[in-house]
């Protein structure tokens, strides 16, 4: 009777486990992982197009849960700078524009003084100078709409992770109460194991399967942990190589937006870190647990 009634026990915490594996993140999968089947090789090529219009249409909306959802934090790199709006042409042709007038107007100057006066004189030197700064300021425009796009895909990457990790933790808030159970849950399996060991109520070979089956349960708790870990990291990697988008610009990196994730980062890995000192204590009482 009490190995019926442990066996019960000890389907609900393997219930618990599948539990916590079937709800893991809003997406279907661990947190920083793409939902299952959403990146295939079988159709890797005629979703590429669809990819990038899910992006641009994120982007353009502010609204990165629906690409969250098919292809996780993932998607998120995955913006190029051809689904952000840099209005790059204009920026270039402003550019241009702004230094012909500039140097034509200094050019003009430049030829009447030169020249006593002179009317040729400036509109050679009008010549000259427009000549001059178109070449200067298409580089200059082309410099200032590439530093503009960098700076808009850094800035769509980063609210599109920082959606990505409120998402994730929203969701390891449950996942997380549910794997703490199922700790608890093991924990007094293990103690109402010893006692019907000790007592004679369980002959060595029953009490030898359940410890297997509580093993069994606990090893794949410990993979859990590990894939939030795995998660909470790629997260951190993700931010850093955003950040790198602003290295080598005269654009400055968004500072409140750098803020905002790192601290759903810091969310996921305090969380994270909870649980593996539960699962430690866990792991500290099967270690006691030795069968004579």
């Amino acid at each position: 009777m009490r190995s019926q009634s442990s066996s019960r026990s000890l389907l609900l915490a393997v219930a618990c486990v599948s539990a916590f594996e079937s709800g893991c993140t809003s997406s279907g999968g661990m947190i920083g992982m793409a939902p299952e089947g959403s990146s295939t090789a079988s159709h890797s090529s005629s979703s590429g197009s669809a990819q990038s219009t899910d992006a641009a249409s994120a982007v353009a909306s502010g609204n990165f849960k629906p690409l969250i959802t098919r292809q996780g934090v993932e998607g998120c790199m995955a913006i190029s700078e051809k689904d952000v709006p840099t209005n790059y042409v204009e920026t270039v042709l402003l550019g241009t524009a702004a230094w012909t007038i500039l140097l034509a107007a200094v050019g003009a100057a430049a030829g009447v003084v030169l020249t006593g006066g002179h009317g040729d004189g400036a509109a050679a030197g009008a010549i000259v100078g427009g000549a001059l700064g178109a070449g200067l300021g298409a580089d200059s425009g082309v410099r200032t709409a590439e530093q503009k796009a960098n700076y808009a895909l850094q800035l769509a990457r980063y609210d599109c992770q920082i959606q990505a990790a409120e998402m994730d933790n929203e969701s390891l808030k449950g996942s997380g109460d549910r794997l703490r159970a199922s700790v608890d849950t093991l924990t007094r399996q293990l103690d109402q194991l010893e006692d019907d060991y000790a007592n004679k109520r369980l002959t060595r070979a029953q009490a030898q399967k359940e410890l297997n089956d509580i093993d069994d349960a606990s090893a794949s708790l410990k993979n859990r942990l590990a894939a939030m870990k795995d998660g909470a990291d790629k997260y951190q990697q993700y931010s850093a190589s955003t950040e790198s988008l602003a290295k080598g610009t005269d654009l400055a990196i968004d500072e409140a937006r750098v803020a905002a994730l790192d601290q759903q980062i810091t969310e996921m890995k305090t969380r994270g870190a909870d649980l593996e000192q539960q699962y430690a204590q866990l792991a500290e009482r099967r270690k006691a647990l030795v069968l004579q």
